[in-house]
């Protein structure tokens, strides 16, 4: 594991051509985040080339000072970074340690949120880890979510789901506590997972794919201290037309929803699984509503669109809308992930829907007027391809195409990045 330390927040130039390689596509009615290799293939092919020519590597060959791939032109093979990353698509923070998810490595990667320093790679054999989705963490336990290849690169038969599944580790050595794997769990291509009240909430993401007229699974509540099923919720039950993430807060589950008539997001008592309302555009104020964060009396809900990316802000007490913020300073692009602490919001602009538009930087809004605040990016690559963001005491969490940058919240500067 690679850390590169702080260094001056510096604006970064427009993204360059490497830069527009990075691709995002959607897998089944969630945003995967399919990394495309072609700027690690190519190096790779430069060092292979160069092996031939040189007949080896010499092994006192010294290594650069920091954590970037040395230039392919004179290149010094010993100082090859190989990421400790394998297609990370999800992240967690708790306890001093960040969790991140590697989909094509079937691991978990752990370590320290202040040094950057490895506590742990988890995947062993029993965790039953098949192309892992999302992650929670509460307390002393961590549960990961885990797909099915054959429904999500597009196959359309509902019942051939045999690896999906949620494993529950011991967040405290990273151990096995049980893989959640029942028929009657109703666990379909899991993705977006969340801890809320004494519940473990699942989202089947490929329940997006199915007709509106067909019912399925579409979300499962599991009891936190048993793993045993608690409840299924189908589609078009409840609101839930096509849902495409969630989040928990402390009493209620949020599903944004971009399936019927209008974009929705559905609220949920996690206490009783009971519904609490239906928030339902009534002119516009969700598009594709995809991330969500909750935070005080307030909810940000992400809208992807091609020309018209926005954050829409929910009052939490009876779900009515304050505002959509989508001002052109805002440099909205491709929102995949959205947080909220205090008085502040964030959003990740790293999918580059809109040709040579923002991307590979944070927006910082104002949770109190929705203004802008800043624009952050980072130079070097710091903030590559960042989709999910999380807010964490004093500092952010950002996750990139192959690794995961730490930001001030007080003023956006850099702290780490651990690749």
């Amino acid at each position: 594991m690679t850390i590169t330390t702080s260094r001056p927040d510096v604006p970064s130039d427009a993204p360059d051509a490497a830069e527009l390689l990075i691709e995002e596509a959607r897998r089944k009615g969630r945003r995967r985040r399919l990394r495309k290799g072609m700027i690690f293939s190519a190096f790779v092919a430069v060092v292979v080339l160069v092996i031939i020519a040189v007949g080896g590597v010499p092994f006192s060959a010294s290594k650069p000072s920091n954590s970037h791939t040395a230039p392919p032109n004179g290149v010094n093979l010993s100082s090859v970074v190989v990421p400790h990353f394998d297609m990370p698509v999800a992240m967690a923070v708790s306890g001093g340690n960040v969790w991140v998810v590697n989909e094509a490595g079937n691991s978990i990667t752990e370590f320290n949120a202040t040094t950057g320093s490895q506590v742990r790679v988890i995947n062993a054999k029993a965790d039953a880890f098949h192309h892992p989705d999302g992650i929670a963490v509460q307390g002393s336990r961590v549960w990961v979510s885990n797909g099915n290849e054959q429904l999500g690169m597009g196959g359309g038969n509902y019942n051939t789901a045999k690896y999906s599944s949620v494993t529950e580790l011991n967040a405290k050595n990273g151990s096995l506590v049980r893989v959640i794997n029942a028929k009657a769990d109703g666990l379909l291509e899991p993705g977006p997972i969340a801890v809320s009240g004494s519940h473990v909430w699942v989202l089947n993401q490929n329940a997006s794919s199915f007709s509106p007229s067909t019912p399925v699974n579409v979300l499962i509540e599991l009891n936190v201290g048993t793993g045993s099923l608690v409840h299924v919720f189908k589609s078009n039950v409840d609101g839930l037309y096509a849902p495409l993430n969630l989040t928990g807060s402390r009493s209620d589950v949020w599903v944004t929803n971009v399936g019927g008539p209008v974009g929705s997001v559905t609220e949920i008592n996690s206490h009783n699984g009971s519904l609490v309302r239906v928030i339902k555009a009534t002119s516009g104020q969700l598009g594709s509503a995809d991330g969500i964060a909750v935070s005080g009396a307030y909810a940000w809900v992400a809208n992807i669109s091609q020309t018209n990316n926005s954050i829409t802000e929910i009052r939490v007490s009876n779900g009515s809308f304050v505002r959509v913020i989508k001002a052109r300073a805002d440099h909205f692009n491709g929102l995949l992930g959205v947080a909220s602490q205090n008085s502040h919001v964030w959003v990740t602009n790293g999918n580059g829907y809109e040709s040579g538009g923002n991307t590979n930087s944070v927006t910082e809004l104002d949770a109190r007027t929705g203004s802008l605040q800043r624009i952050i990016k980072v130079k070097d690559h710091g903030l590559y391809g960042p989709s999910e963001i999380i807010a964490k005491g004093s500092r952010l969490w950002v996750l990139n195409v192959d690794s995961v940058t730490e930001l001030s919240q007080r003023n956006g500067s850099l702290i780490q990045v651990v690749k």
